[in-house]
């Protein structure tokens, strides 16, 4: 007699009345919901690249002015190293380690509906956040204070050289300006990592637009209120702390509206927390070590490079900023929240593929832009900086390191979004020891470069150390996806970008020779060589039909 089972009670009556879903219909909507935060991620990636371009055309008028104002002397240089210190501090906790660890445990939160908790997880972090950063200031003033008051005077001046020590001491009045702006742009730089997360990029991206307004606005009437350096640089010191509140504001303002407001209130979830302090802690020790590396390039120009060494670094610095920052930030902000929630839904197949259309269109961009700096970095720099203080002697040597650092771009560009792979399922060891490896590269190459070729031996060092960072880090992301059975296509990733690689350098020659016979006016003819060098990469990678340049044309449709 066959055994037959119990009937369904009735209350299941209607699930077990239902056709089963077959499992290429369950393959298929997997597939449409990965391609829809796909195309959402890289939608968002224009107008990133909008606000953030805005924000660089700004940050270019920005440097002129300051160009013209003060040059690449003494002051200059104290100044820039000054402002090192504050945005270390928000490389490393505002946009960097601090809002890195808080995404993927709040995105999480989100994804599981408890929408109480993630309001709370991020009130409680930016209170902790600005209490400690609060009191680090408060040190740091007093340290200031001790160091140029008696008797820490006497012992420094005794120690450098009155020379020396008034090199020190200016680059100190000056930090005491600006050490405050460092608790106002972390606070900024945590609630913008929340707005990421939520889909909001608009108010990240246009704070930074904001900020050199202010910065701009600042120059200007400085100039009109003091003759001497000194003073008009402190003045503008006090205009950037109030950028640094505007900017707060904005954020703070953005998270109301987006329905998550910031509390005043230390309460939060334990383990949230517990988990969100393991991964800063893991992330911050890298990126401590990245950044104090970068504070040392400035302070191996400021003692071993001729007088303007550390200006002309900050100049050359941010040219190559420029596609960077439109493009490498924009990419791995859009990219990392639909990162974080592929990790959390353990869908390493649409995590991967994701990834490597990042890759892809990190190179697409950053080519084709390091090949033009490096074909038109003299005419660029002349173009854009030299006038008043700014001489021809500070000219080139700008240009040699704008030429030196051309190979950076394409891996700043790239590496963002492999680590954000990383972050995003919570694995922070490996590009954290692999960036402390690259650290101890940048410094030896540092230290050995700087004696033959001055500063742009550190522009050099910096370009070879952060190429071997995205080498490593790649490497080690494929070894991890193939161990779980998911192949990367790395061969096809390697030929597309090969073959970019070839159309940039065409591009890169032409638009020299362009400029270089073009008759004319210098700007004119470097604008014409750059729109023609844009014409030939952009002509030919449409009529190829090219993946990357569908992305970027792309309205957040399915790709």
């Amino acid at each position: 007699m066959p055994v037959t089972a119990d009937p369904p009670p009735a209350s299941d009556s209607a699930a077990q009345a239902r056709p089963p879903v077959p499992a290429e219909s369950e393959a298929e909507a997997a597939e449409a919901k990965r391609s829809g935060g796909a195309a959402r991620a890289f939608a968002a990636i224009k107008g990133l690249a909008g606000l953030t371009l805005l924000s660089r055309v700004l940050g270019f008028v920005r440097d002129m002015l300051m160009a013209t104002a003060l040059g690449a002397g003494l002051i200059a240089d104290a100044f820039f190293l000054a402002w090192m210190i504050p945005n270390l501090f928000r490389r490393l906790f505002g946009d960097g380690a601090f809002s890195a660890a808080l995404v993927p445990v709040f995105v999480e939160a989100r994804e599981a509906g408890d929408h109480a908790g993630a309001q709370s997880l991020v009130s409680g972090a930016l209170w902790r956040l600005v209490t400690g950063l609060g009191v680090l200031v408060l040190i740091l003033e007093l340290g200031c204070f001790a160091l140029t008051a008696e008797p820490g005077r006497v012992f420094l001046e005794g120690s450098l050289g009155v020379t020396a020590f008034a090199k020190v001491a200016t680059v100190l009045d000056l930090l005491r300006f600006l050490l405050p702006y460092l608790v106002l742009i972390c606070a900024a730089g945590l609630l913008g990592g929340a707005l990421n997360a939520l889909d909001r990029f608009a108010v990240p991206a246009l704070a930074p637009v904001v900020f050199n307004a202010v910065w701009i606005a600042g120059l200007l009437v400085s100039g009109v209120m003091f003759t001497e350096t000194l003073p008009r640089v402190r003045f503008l010191a006090l205009c950037l702390l109030g950028g640094g509140v505007i900017q707060l504001l904005m954020h703070t303002v953005a998270m109301k509206r987006a329905g998550v407001p910031v509390e005043r209130t230390w309460r939060t979830d334990p383990e949230r927390l517990t988990r969100v302090k393991s991964l800063f802690f893991s992330l911050a020790f890298g990126l401590a070590l990245f950044q104090l590396n970068a504070l040392f390039d400035g302070l191996i120009a400021y003692a071993f490079v001729p007088e303007g060494g550390v200006s002309s670094l900050y100049y050359g610095n941010r040219l190559v900023q420029l596609p960077i920052g439109v493009l490498g930030v924009a990419l791995s902000t859009a990219v990392f929240p639909e990162l974080a929630r592929l990790a959390k839904r353990e869908d390493f197949i649409g995590l991967g593929k994701l990834l490597d259309r990042g890759v892809l269109l990190g190179a697409f961009v950053a080519l084709p832009a390091a090949a033009g700096l490096a074909a038109l970095a003299g005419p660029i720099v002349s173009t854009l900086f030299e006038r008043g203080a700014f001489d021809a002697a500070s000219a080139a040597r700008t240009a040699k390191i704008v030429l030196c650092l051309t190979p950076a771009v394409v891996a700043a560009c790239v590496t963002p979004v492999v680590t954000r792979a990383f972050y995003a399922e919570e694995e922070v060891k490996t590009p954290v020891r692999v960036g402390a490896a690259c650290v101890v590269l940048n410094l030896l190459l540092n230290l050995l470069l700087v004696g033959p070729m001055g500063a742009a031996g550190l522009a050099l060092a910096t370009s070879v150390s952060q190429t071997t960072n995205l080498i490593l880090q790649v490497w080690l992301y494929r070894k991890r996806r193939v161990s779980r059975g998911d192949i990367p296509a790395t061969l096809r990733v390697l030929g597309q970008g090969l073959g970019y690689t070839a159309l940039s350098v065409l591009m890169g020659l032409a638009a020299w020779q362009v400029e270089r016979v073009l008759p004319g006016p210098a700007p004119v003819r470097l604008v014409v060589a750059i729109l023609t060098g844009v014409v030939i990469y952009a002509g030919v990678c449409g009529a190829l039909k090219v993946e990357p340049l569908r992305l970027l044309l792309s309205r957040g449709r399915r790709p």
